[in-house]
C-alpha cells in the first residue's frame, strides 16, 4: 500500500484528500504544519509527500529540502500544490498540482510519480 503524507493548513482539504485517496487504496496521514510534518517524517516512512506551498510555519519548498535530508524519505516523491504557478515555486518538487484540482487527479499523479521510481520489471526469459 502506498503511504502518503498530506501537508496542508486547511483541515477540510486534508479530510477531502484522505477520503478520496483511501477509497483508491492509499494509506494517508495528515499534517497541518511544517513542524508536524517534520515530526511525522522523522518517525514514519512515506512513499510520497503532498504539500501546500504556503504553510503557517514555513514554506513548502524549504520543507521539501529539509525532508529530503531524512534517510527514510530518500526515495519519497514530493508533490507540491498551490494556486501559484510551478515556475514561482521552483523545481524542488517531483510533480506539481495547481489548486483547485479534483482528488482523482491527485490519485492519478501519485500513481504516476511512484511508478516512475519503481524498477522496471525483468522481462528476460
Amino acid at each position: 500500500m502506498i503511504r502518503v503524507l498530506i501537508v496542508d493548513d486547511y483541515p477540510g482539504l486534508i479530510e477531502l484528500y484522505d477520503l478520496a485517496l483511501r477509497a483508491r487504496g492509499f494509506e494517508v496521514v495528515g499534517a497541518a504544519t511544517a513542524g508536524e510534518a517534520m515530526t511525522l517524517a522523522a518517525t514514519e516512512r512515506f512513499d510520497a509527500v503532498v504539500l501546500d506551498v504556503e504553510l503557517p510555519d514555513g514554506s513548502g519548498p524549504e520543507l521539501v529540502d529539509r525532508m529530503r535530508a531524512i534517510p527514510s524519505l530518500a526515495t519519497a516523491k514530493f508533490i507540491g500544490m498551490s494556486s501559484y504557478s510551478p515556475q514561482e515555486v521552483g523545481k524542488r518538487f517531483d510533480a506539481f498540482l495547481p489548486k483547485p484540482f479534483h482528488p482523482k487527479r491527485l490519485a492519478s499523479l501519485l500513481r504516476k510519480v511512484i511508478a516512475k521510481s519503481e524498477p522496471a520489471a525483468d522481462t528476460a526469459a
